[in-house]
């Protein structure tokens, strides 16, 4: 006779509440640690490619921000792995600790007029070791988030999750921003830029210290408990789920298109293009920021209401049909760009409000990380890694600020497909092999 599964006692809301919290605060630090660069693109160009025409070397700043996109799917394979076989914690607290130290050391290399053409390619290496940090990092903090919460709000509990990328995306642009306005151009240059990744030091410390003490899931203790943790889970998940793999990554691409453009490459554009100063492309990205942060956690709620589906629906067919209108409107002037930069945070802020929760209820607990990881990283390569350096190329091709619209909308266009035709409603049901019996509300027929 078999012996029974374990039980699952479902979180209190003391709990729950403590789960998110542990999650999304960890995903700050460890964003604000990655996307710190993007802010401070413009300067590092002119740091690590002093010999370039300006146009390229902003273009070469930009093209090392994509390189830590290829080492992603990297990053998915080993914190996958990490987080399926042994824990969504040690996941967690792992690819944090990762993410500051490359940040630090960035914050402590040496330029190019000191050492040369070393100096970019130290560049290179740590923002690949970043890459492969952040690969790991949304996937588990999703899944732990997901496996706490209660079934009917679900989707409103893991976009604080999202909610945390957002703030860590904000802190570095404010921190950047204040830097700009703080100091002269000659300042930046010489020890400015180093600011935002050395500040990645007492933040690291703060991530690992309330990692370090969060409990594991209890999903994940039942499935360690009744000896069916897969012994190579991203293998297993290729075979036993690549559908669902594959639809993780269509459906993420619009998303990934429109937040690396919207939220980190914009503040670059509106300085290239003369529309805003350093400091005003940096605060015009809080701004929008701000709005998504605040709308985010509204849209996770009416995902839980209405269904996931709709939301994916809104998101990806407003983004690409306002996209081009948009970035028409921002190449007029100051006041229009910021507006029409806060219009794309609340539009953005709907998928980031859904993504995270429906890509949960797409997987088994063995293999939930990891099939995760491995869709969204995909997608990283294809769709973010290239959104800066493709917006900022297409520019320069075709002579019109307006032009990243054209990457948005292919982007958003092909993922609404992808809902419409291949994405059934996930929301409302228990997750696939749930152990906890919750309260749940009729399931959603879209």
């Amino acid at each position: 006779m078999s012996a029974s599964p374990a039980v699952v006692n479902q979180p209190t809301p003391q709990q729950r509440r403590t789960t998110i919290l542990a999650a999304s605060v960890g995903t700050v630090i460890e964003w604000y640690d990655y996307m710190a660069y993007a802010f401070v693109a413009v300067t590092l160009a002119a740091v690590f490619f002093p010999a370039a025409d300006t146009a390229t070397a902003v273009l070469s700043a930009l093209a090392v921000f994509g390189v830590s996109f290829l080492f992603r799917p990297l990053g998915g394979v080993v914190f996958g792995h990490i987080a399926d076989k042994f824990g969504r914690r040690p996941a967690l607290t792992i690819s944090v600790i990762g993410m500051a130290i490359a940040s630090a050391l960035i914050g402590l290399l040496p330029t190019y007029l000191a050492v040369g053409i070393v100096a970019p390619i130290l560049l290179v290496l740590l923002r690949a070791l970043q890459g492969i940090a952040a690969g790991g990092e949304m996937a588990s903090a999703a899944t732990y988030a997901s496996e706490a919460s209660d079934t009917r709000r679900r989707a409103f509990d893991v976009s604080f999750v999202n909610l945390g990328l957002v703030i860590g995306t904000a802190l570095g642009a404010v921190v950047v921003g204040l830097l700009y306005a703080g100091l002269s151009e000659e300042q930046m240059l010489e020890w400015g830029w180093r600011v935002p990744f050395l500040l990645s030091v007492p933040l690291g410390i703060a991530a690992m210290i309330i990692r370090r003490f969060m409990e594991e899931s209890p999903e994940f203790d039942a499935l360690k408990k009744d000896n069916k943790v897969k012994k190579a889970p991203i293998l297993q998940a290729f075979s036993e789920a690549p559908g669902r793999v594959m639809l993780v990554t269509g459906l993420n691409l619009g998303s990934f298109a429109a937040y690396y453009i919207v939220f980190t490459y914009m503040s670059t554009c509106f300085q290239t293009q003369g529309i805003m100063t350093a400091a005003q492309a940096s605060w015009s990205s809080v701004a929008s920021l701000v709005v998504a942060g605040v709308f985010i956690p509204f849209w996770g709620r009416m995902s839980d209401r209405f269904g996931r589906k709709p939301i994916f629906l809104f998101a990806t067919a407003s983004l690409t049909v306002l996209s081009y209108p948009l970035f028409l409107l921002m190449k007029q002037g100051f006041v229009f760009a910021m507006a029409g930069h806060m219009v794309f945070g609340i539009l953005e802020a709907a998928y980031l409000g859904v993504y995270l929760a429906a890509y949960t209820e797409l997987f088994t607990p063995a293999l939930r990380v990891s099939g995760i990881a491995m869709g969204y990283n995909i997608s990283s390569i294809i769709a973010g890694g290239p959104a800066a350096y493709v917006s900022q190329w297409l520019i320069g091709v075709t002579g019109i600020a307006e032009a990243p619209a054209f990457f948005v909308i292919a982007m958003t266009g092909f993922s609404f497909v992808v809902c419409l035709v291949w994405y059934h409603e996930t929301g409302g049901r228990p997750l696939p092999g749930q152990r906890i019996q919750q309260p749940q509300r009729e399931p959603v027929h879209t």
